[in-house]
């Protein structure tokens, strides 16, 4: 299958079918990205504000769909890290409810923000 190369290309409030393309460098504005399982190649893009639709089967027992599902998660949350206010990107610490959590938590490592 050859895919459809755009290299460069900023896309901007559109439905993008990621499937059968490939995309180099390409960034991505509020766009509507929509993967189905087939061949799709993407390198350094960046996606702002994207919804995406994924119609994906994940087979049992089958631990490359499971990698190709995460890879895709890893790349949104990456995306939308790089782009959230640093304040909603931590970590909300659990209120404590009583003495022996409180002695507990004043003995705990800190949080890391990552």
């Amino acid at each position: 299958m050859l895919l459809t190369k755009h290299e460069g290309v900023t896309f901007t409030n559109q439905t993008i079918y990621v499937s059968g393309q490939a995309f180099v460098r390409c960034r991505f504005i509020a766009c509507t990205m929509v993967l189905r399982e087939t061949l799709k190649y993407l390198e350094g893009c960046t996606f702002e504000r994207c919804n995406w639709h994924v119609d994906w089967v994940l087979l049992w027992g089958s631990p490359e769909s499971l990698q190709e599902i995460k890879g895709l998660i890893a790349l949104i949350e990456k995306a939308q890290q790089s782009q959230l206010p640093p304040s909603t990107t931590q970590r909300v610490q659990p209120a404590i409810t009583d003495g022996a959590a409180a002695a507990a938590n004043s003995q705990a490592e800190p949080v890391s923000s990552q």
